[in-house]
Order: C-alpha cells, then sequence, then structure tokens
C-alpha cells in the first residue's frame, strides 16, 4: 500500500509538471493586469500639475545622460552608477509604465532596473539609458526575458517584423513606436543602444537563440504619432516557435514522468 501511495504522489507530480506551464502563464497574466490596473487608478488620482511636473523631471534626467555609456543588462558586473533619484522617477505603484505590444499580444508592466527579481515580474528599464518619455536625444531599452516557463515575456519578439508598432504608456500619456531596425548582436556590442543626436528611439531587448541565450536581439522603434484607431486595428499573431517549444517541452516531461509512474503502479499491483 505504501509503495502504492508513493506512486500516486509521483503521479500527481507528473500531472503538476504537464499543467505548469499554461498555470504559471495565468497567475502571471493576472498580476500584470492587477498591477497595471492600480498603476492606471492610482495616476487617475493625480492632477495635471502634479503629472506635468513628474515628467519634467524625467526630462531633465534624460537631459543629463548624454554621452553616457550602456551597458547588457543580463552580464553582472558590467554596471552603470545611477544618479541617486533614478528609482524615484516617474515612480507610481512601484511601477515606470506600461509595454504594449499588440502583434504578439503582450502588455506588461515596466519596473526600473534589470535585476532577476524584476525580470520574473515583468519588463526591465536598462539603467544608464533614457526614461521613456521620449524627446529628442532619447533612446530607451526595455528588457525582457525569453524563454521562461514562468510567462511568455518577450519570447515571442522574433516575430515583430519592420513596420510594426509598440507603445508605451507613461503616467497619463501614450507614446507610439515604429520598428525600424532589428539586429542580433553578441552582448558586448552595445553601440546599438547609444543615443542619437535629435532622434527618439525605444529599443526592446531578450535573450537569443531560445534556449541558448548566447546573443541579444534588439528590435528598435522610432518615434511616431499615436493613433488609437491604428492600435485597435492591429491583428495579433499565433505564439511564435519559441513559445510553443516552451509548452513541448513541459508537455513532453510530464507526458514521460505519467508514463514511468504509470508503469510503475501496474506493475506494483500486479506484484501484489
Amino acid at each position: 500500500m505504501k509503495r502504492i501511495m508513493v506512486a500516486v504522489c509521483l503521479l500527481l507530480a507528473g500531472a503538476g509538471v504537464l499543467g505548469y506551464p499554461v498555470v504559471s502563464k495565468y497567475l502571471s497574466d493576472k498580476n500584470s493586469s492587477y498591477v497595471m490596473d492600480n498603476y492606471e487608478k492610482n495616476v487617475a488620482k493625480l492632477d495635471q500639475a502634479t503629472l506635468d511636473k513628474e515628467w519634467e523631471k524625467a526630462v531633465a534626467f534624460n537631459d543629463s545622460l548624454a554621452g553616457n555609456p550602456v551597458r547588457d543588462p543580463f552580464v553582472k558586473g558590467s554596471g552603470y552608477a545611477m544618479q541617486s533619484n533614478y528609482y524615484d522617477l516617474l515612480k507610481i505603484e512601484d511601477m515606470m509604465g506600461t509595454l504594449e505590444v499588440p502583434k504578439i499580444r503582450v502588455k506588461m508592466p515596466i519596473y526600473h532596473g534589470t535585476k532577476s527579481s524584476t525580470l520574473r515580474k515583468g519588463i526591465g528599464h536598462l539603467e544608464g539609458s533614457s526614461l521613456p518619455v521620449g524627446g529628442g536625444n532619447t533612446h530607451a531599452v526595455l528588457t525582457g526575458h525569453t524563454g521562461v516557463t514562468a510567462g511568455k515575456m518577450l519570447t515571442d519578439l522574433t516575430e515583430v517584423k519592420k513596420g510594426d508598432l509598440f507603445f508605451l504608456t507613461v503616467l497619463n500619456r501614450t507614446l507610439a513606436y515604429q520598428v525600424d531596425q532589428i539586429q542580433v548582436v553578441l552582448p558586448e556590442q552595445t553601440e546599438a543602444l547609444k543615443m542619437i543626436p535629435g532622434e527618439d528611439h525605444v529599443t526592446l531587448l531578450t535573450c537569443t537563440p531560445y534556449g541558448v541565450n548566447s546573443h541579444r536581439l534588439l528590435v528598435r522603434g522610432v518615434r511616431t504619432t499615436y493613433v488609437p484607431e491604428e492600435k485597435n486595428a492591429i491583428k495579433p499573431v499565433k505564439s511564435s516557435k519559441e513559445h510553443r517549444k516552451i509548452l513541448l517541452a513541459a508537455a513532453t516531461t510530464g507526458t514521460v514522468m505519467l508514463l514511468l509512474i504509470g508503469i510503475r503502479i501496474y506493475y506494483l499491483r500486479k506484484k501484489s
């Protein structure tokens, strides 16, 4: 009887492995929706004068960054000494804003910094890059994981093409960017993340290829006019091969475990 109970526990564990990616993604999406809703509610409580003042602080911060170097967010030890007030700027409910890429069904909170704990719950703003408030002489870099079972994150960023749109909502303003450049580079190649005088860019950065993570996928957008109707008309694509690989790997592992446990239970019953 004891052996059968152990086998049953293992059977349940196998079922848990099988369902983990789906449940984990659901919980991640629910949490993201919750924090983004709270962000919008708290922004709505602020008067326009306060919002304008906070925006101006971020613009002034960006002006002070001109000429400073950028780094790779996934390489430890390549740090950048940020100004002491960085984590207080654009901070509402611990968030900086939201990133939305309609083509790949991504809408996630943006947080300050790129620590592992930050990237597990959403998109991280790369320290040393411009704050995401737009304007000439700015280049904000937003980073996210690829290939994690805890959520889709930026796994489907490979499906984004030149001409596609993505959007940032910061405080009570929405900024639109149109993809104008896509590159795959080595971690130490950060030239493409630098600010270009007079231009307004945002780059979405993630590791690639799936399962290897030896390079960085850089999807850069240039500022364009925000037209709500254009955003609403965007048709999302199906999940990418990378995202399907994650689900398939988990499903295969769970299925194999269930089969092995089933065989074990069969022989235990036959023996008894």
